[in-house]
């Protein structure tokens, strides 16, 4: 069936109207800590049993990041944090793209962590914590003509004095805020 010009210069008119409402729209997802995983050192040093850690011991934070399949190439990839006195209070962040690059489209839930603090890569850590995996389950939102990132949840398993601890560190308000996850000695 033919259709006429005025037909096809119509649907052109209008599509290029529909496409420009939704290239001017600016999208506001606030999805930066979508997939992110906080790692907050407790600061109580004090008492009988002190759990937590002084601000020069947290001053260099190694982070080694290992494939959960062996069979990805590299095999582990190690990033030295190195973190000011007054930094202390901020918990290492570890997402898609922070602090090690994304290796194709593998997300942080393909891999597993070992944090350790030390004072030179090749001594033996004072302390060492392990993120066995992290488990992520999302949606997308959509808005108009803006479609946002969620996590409607999220999971991280750790192994804490031999036993696989599992920490939910989803956002209960669903805003994709950063929920941290306590270290203790």
């Amino acid at each position: 069936m033919l259709r006429s010009f005025s037909t096809w210069f119509s649907l052109l008119i209008m599509a290029t109207a529909l496409a420009g409402c939704c290239g001017s729209t600016a999208c506001e997802c606030d999805d930066q800590f979508a997939d992110a995983v906080g790692l907050q050192f407790s600061a109580d040093t004090t008492g009988p049993n002190p759990t937590g850690f002084r601000a020069r011991e947290v001053a260099t934070v190694y982070l080694v990041r290992v494939p959960r399949d062996t069979a990805q190439r590299p095999r582990a990839d190690t990033v030295q944090l190195l973190r000011p006195v007054a930094q202390f209070s901020q918990p290492v962040v570890i997402n898609n793209t922070t602090p090690f690059t994304q290796a194709g489209n593998r997300k942080l839930d393909a891999y597993s962590y070992q944090l350790y603090l030390a004072t030179a890569p090749r001594v033996k850590p004072s302390f060492s914590f392990v993120v066995d995996s992290v488990r992520l389950s999302t949606d997308f939102r959509a808005e108009g003509c803006c479609t946002c990132f969620e996590n409607s949840s999220k999971l991280v398993f750790t192994t804490r004095n031999g036993q696989v601890i599992r920490d939910d560190l989803t956002d209960p308000d669903g805003n994709n805020g950063l929920k941290t996850l306590l270290i203790q000695r």
